[in-house]
């Protein structure tokens, strides 16, 4: 016997139900037993009859011989059937379409709201910040190699005839203050720089992207900006404020940094806020034999330990050399020869 004769036809007609031909013979009955099962979706019905006595089924094989006389509707063999009683099932299965709620929908934007209003602010402060990162070194590349070429051209910063730092346009009177010393160093570094525009006026400098007022990272202002500069717009939108250094007062350390000549401050968004030292403002000095930045390891006038927090201009090694600003997050707890980002 094969799955193929196991065939069935199940009528329901005022209650008689027929099972008419399978391999177990031909019978009828009432259906004594009708159940509905609704779980997950699905609908079962389960029937259970009782089959007249046919007289083809004493030509089925016998129990006693061990043969299968009737096989489920899966295929499988089925114990003999010794009565005239057994139980059918008929599985039918209705899928609901999913869907969801009024309260269910609004309680998932809510909570897609809390979530996206935690990490977004913090996903988009990371990304400034690593587009600072990278605005900072870029120019320190270029600053560098440009006072390499205006050494060729003027010589060492020694040799410009810088006369020491600019008394800066302190009253109202003197609107066209221009900061003589700080146009010489800035017109020859700045020779094999691309600029858009420069501003020779240290009280007015906004043509160039400097802001009335620039600020320390104490929230502070800088008194000698930008009173006390000379500046220039790069192409890209960035600034550069030049401030020149008296004679007396140069030496921010050992080697190199014995005697600088110039304090050069790059603001990497221009005239756009915050303007504060150690946010979008970065220091540099210009020494002898190369460009400096604020901050390092052997500064000993301004260090990052002691005046990042504060100052904000210290903080500008840190950017370059460790790649973050962590220092806005975790001030106590970085150093150069300790933790170098607040992960570590």
């Amino acid at each position: 016997m094969t799955k193929d004769l196991v065939k069935e036809k199940v009528t329901k007609q005022d209650g008689i139900c027929d099972a008419i031909p399978t391999p177990c013979g031909r019978g009828s009955g009432c259906v004594s037993e009708a159940s509905y099962n609704h779980r997950g979706g699905v609908h079962t019905r389960h029937l259970s009859w009782h089959l007249t006595p046919h007289p083809v089924a004493a030509l089925l094989p016998s129990p006693a011989r061990g043969e299968g006389a009737c096989f489920q509707n899966s295929g499988n063999p089925q114990s003999l059937i010794n009565s005239n009683h057994f139980t059918h099932s008929t599985h039918l299965t209705h899928f609901k379409k999913a869907a969801f709620t009024l309260a269910e929908v609004l309680v998932t934007l809510a909570v897609i709201g809390i979530v996206a209003a935690m990490t977004i602010p913090t996903l988009v402060s990371n990304y400034q910040e690593k587009e600072t990162v990278t605005k900072v070194k870029k120019f320190y590349s270029t600053i560098s190699q440009a006072y390499q070429l205006a050494t060729i051209d003027y010589g060492k910063a020694s040799e410009w005839g810088i006369e020491g730092r600019d008394k800066g346009s302190q009253d109202d009177e003197e609107e066209t203050y221009n900061a003589v010393n700080a146009i010489l160093v800035r017109d020859k570094l700045l020779k094999y720089v691309k600029t858009s525009k420069v501003c020779d006026n240290a009280k007015d400098q906004t043509a160039c992207g400097v802001a009335d007022k620039i600020y320390m990272l104490d929230d502070n202002i800088n008194p000698g900006m930008p009173s006390q500069t000379a500046s220039a717009m790069l192409t890209d939108g960035s600034t550069i404020l030049v401030l020149a250094n008296s004679a007396n007062d140069t030496n921010r350390g050992p080697g190199e940094l014995s005697h600088v000549w110039a304090n050069i401050h790059y603001d990497v968004n221009g005239i756009k806020p915050p303007n504060t030292e150690g946010k979008d403002i970065f220091a540099f000095y210009l020494a002898e034999n190369s460009v400096i930045p604020f901050g390092t390891p052997n500064e000993t006038t301004y260090s990052f330990e002691n005046d990042c927090a504060s100052f904000g201009s210290p903080c500008t090694a840190w950017v370059v050399y460790n790649g973050n600003m962590d220092y806005l997050k975790c001030p106590d707890d970085l150093s150069w020869n300790g933790k170098h980002k607040c992960s570590d």
